[in-house]
């Protein structure tokens, strides 16, 4: 068997062992589940990952290491905010499993610290940003730069994350609205 056939059965195995663990947490997926979504035997898993564990981890690295377009810094920050924001949305969206896994971790430092770079990174993009608009005149200087990153970030993670039926499509109506407010309130007044 060549790397080329086995990178599909692989990424079969991370889709479903997502899935598993989004819909049931670390806890409560199992294996077989995984391995019968996946199409494959158990023991292949284990050859693969080494543990549940192992698993995990890689199902969780698959979904938060996708390269990020590069920003352009010739935008002004808002747009550059906007595709940031466009980012997290199109992420959590595309991938159900993804606020799932990291909201629940198992006790397994590797996973946590894989989330918690995936996260870093979203909020160092976010601050270098808004600094860059600083530089620029565009946002003033006694902004709150570290918290109004977190805002951006957790907001638009938090509106992927709760799914609600009623704002459903509404996206990009509600990232607007936060990159309104966030621009309002850094703007020179």
């Amino acid at each position: 068997m060549t790397a080329a056939d086995s990178a599909p059965r692989r990424e079969r195995i991370l889709s479903a062992a997502a899935s598993e663990f989004a819909r049931h947490g670390f806890a409560g997926a199992r294996v077989d589940r995984i391995a019968a979504a996946a199409g494959v035997n158990k023991q292949l898993l284990f050859h693969y990952f080494g543990s549940k564990g192992g698993l995990h981890r890689a199902a969780l690295k698959s979904l938060l290491e996708r390269p990020a377009p590069p920003a352009q810094a010739s935008k002004a920050p808002v747009e550059r905010l906007r595709d940031l924001a466009s980012q997290l949305a199109t992420t959590a969206e595309s991938h159900p499993a993804l606020l799932a896994l990291l909201a629940s971790p198992p006790n397994d430092q590797d996973a946590v610290a894989v989330a918690d770079e995936w996260l870093a990174r979203a909020k160092r993009q976010a601050r270098q940003i808004l600094q860059d608009g600083q530089r620029a005149g565009y946002v003033r200087d006694d902004a709150e730069i570290d918290a109004i990153s977190e805002v951006v970030v957790g907001a638009m993670l938090g509106w992927s994350a709760a799914g609600d039926p009623m704002t459903a499509g509404r996206t990009e109506t509600y990232r607007e609205t936060l990159l309104k407010m966030t621009m309002d309130y850094c703007a020179w007044r």
